[in-house]
């Protein structure tokens, strides 16, 4: 395994909240180690994440 870090961007719902972006990260197939929000762009996140990869 190997810790990888990416930037990927998801669609903004409101409520925005840490639920809703790990969340969606999940449906993507993301399980992060950690992550934050580096741009917001109208209803576009780009969120910033490392996570493991096999």
């Amino acid at each position: 395994m190997e810790i990888v870090s990416k930037l990927v961007k998801i669609e903004a719902q409101l409520p925005i909240d840490n639920v809703f972006i790990e969340q969606k990260l999940y449906e993507i197939g993301i399980e992060p180690l950690r992550w934050a929000i580096v741009k917001v762009d109208k209803n576009e996140l780009t969120i910033s994440l490392a996570h493991e990869s096999l």
